[in-house]
């Protein structure tokens, strides 16, 4: 989630103004959804996207006339269902209407400044993004009432904390899975009994590794309904401490590496019942071989898992790929 980099880009910015576009309104299909977001600073550095790519080089255009100008705010329209798609000579073929707000920044905002905080205290805030009707000087981004409820021309945008995986097991295949966790922009975790394994050095792209015993392990961190799990261990001896205390912590979701006759005997061994909410074995069955394929297939699982879907083939789906 690309709001929370650009909070801490906007705390550390040395000089201002910068302008911040926010996809506010989509009708029809779109690349990203309501809510995506796209920094653009003075010596022209982005961060975030609105598009795949292809609306990205005239919103830089716009920001830098709106840094140069007297209006803060500019609300910007692109069609691009059917033959309108080919006026703008980039064929994206997403057949719809998109609103974008761009709005210069002068200093760093209040929100920004409330986002962070609750990224590290891992709590939910919410942000309103106001661009049409009757508001004139009130456009822009706010934190949102408490209360407040969705109305025309104000997008309320709730920013939960960002997924946290903690992965037990520091072997080789967790390398590649706190990569990817980092490039969907979750905070990977990794905890193992083994000092040799359990180094910083072995896991750049973790944002935290511990050496603590199984046995303790899952009470030394503090759980919420946006951390998950996922036991990869590759001992017996190991797992099955983890799994007698994980298993009865109702998670989101809690996935085991193994073939199924072992998550089973693991099941029987942890005195749990057999319908316990266990992924085993962890992952989508997408092929493949090796550490990089299994960590795209635990990430896929957890993703579709969480988002409610069957991870079947998009061209499957009846309804809108953004529709929840």
């Amino acid at each position: 989630m690309e709001i929370f980099e650009i909070a801490e880009v906007l705390h550390r910015a040395e000089s201002y103004p910068v302008v911040l576009g926010t996809l506010v309104s989509v009708e029809g299909s779109s690349y990203r959804r309501a809510g995506a977001r796209l920094l653009l600073t003075a010596q022209d550095q982005r961060l975030g996207s609105i598009s795949g790519g292809c609306l990205e080089s005239d919103l830089t255009l716009r920001a830098r006339l709106l840094m140069s100008s007297t209006r803060r705010t500019d609300l910007v329209e692109y069609d691009t269902t059917g033959e309108n798609d080919l006026v703008w000579g980039v064929g994206t073929g997403c057949h719809g209407v998109v609103h974008i707000l761009l709005e210069r920044i002068e200093s760093m905002p209040t929100w920004a400044q409330a986002v962070s905080k609750s990224y590290t205290q891992r709590r939910s805030t919410r942000l309103a993004v106001a661009w049409g009707g009757q508001l004139g000087s009130a456009l822009g981004t706010r934190l949102a009432d408490h209360d407040e409820l969705p109305s025309d021309g104000v997008l309320l945008n709730p920013v939960p904390p960002p997924l946290r995986l903690v992965i037990f097991g520091a072997g080789d295949d967790a390398i590649p899975l706190t990569e990817l966790c980092r490039d969907l922009g979750w905070i990977p975790i990794v905890i193992d009994p083994r000092p040799e394994m359990a180094t910083p050095q072995r896991f750049p792209a973790a944002h935290e590794v511990r050496c603590i015993s199984a046995e303790v392990a899952p009470t030394q961190l503090d759980w919420d309904d946006r951390t998950v799990a996922v036991i990869m261990t590759h001992h017996y001896r190991y797992d099955l401490p983890l799994l007698q205390v994980l298993g009865k912590m109702n998670l989101t979701y809690l996935g085991l590496l193994g073939p199924k006759q072992r998550g089973q005997r693991l099941l029987r061994d942890a005195g749990l019942p057999g319908d316990c909410p266990l992924h085993s074995p962890v992952g989508l069955d997408l092929g493949g071989d090796g550490p990089a394929a299994v960590a795209l297939s635990v990430v896929a699982e957890i993703q579709a898992h969480l988002h409610g879907r069957t991870a079947s083939n998009l061209n499957q789906r009846i309804r809108s790929i953004h529709a929840d």
